[in-house]
Formats: C-alpha cells, structure tokens, sequence
C-alpha cells in the first residue's frame, strides 16, 4: 500500500510538472510571437535605448526602469512585499 501511495504521488509530480514546462513554453513562444517594442517605456515614458532595443527588439522598460523593477522582484524574493 504504501509503495503504491509513493508511486502515485510520483506520477502526481511527474504530470504537474509536464504542465508547467508545456505552460511556461506556451508563454515564451507567445510573446516571441507578439509585437515588436514601439520604443517608449512603459514606465516612465521615456525612449528606450538603441542598443536595449537590438539586444531585445521586445523590450518594454528603458535599462533604467528594467533594473529597478528587477531589483524590487530579487528584493522581495528575499524579504517579501513591502508596501510603499
């Protein structure tokens, strides 16, 4: 019995995580298929820097807001949300 529950929790695993990898590539191939960047910012409105944009013709952030943004995402894994 109780090899049985091990086999069935390892199946269980098995599936959820065969549905998160089909997931996680349906998101990147979506937005890979999605419009290329219009070259604002999305966060301050400013231009987005020429090389940012051959490196990444999908960027949505100047490297200015994309670097604060990920230092808040990292800051919060570490020590969770903070309310401004």
């Amino acid at each position: 019995m109780f090899e049985e529950d091990r086999l069935d929790d390892l199946d269980y695993a098995a599936e959820r995580s065969e549905a998160f990898t089909e997931s996680a590539l349906r998101s990147v191939l979506g937005r890979m298929a999605g419009a290329p960047s219009s070259g604002v910012c999305r966060s301050c409105t400013d231009t987005i820097e020429t090389e940012r944009l051959r490196a990444n013709p999908m960027a949505r952030q100047c490297r200015s807001c994309a670097a604060e943004e990920e230092y808040l995402r990292h800051r919060s894994r570490r020590c969770g949300p903070r309310e401004n």
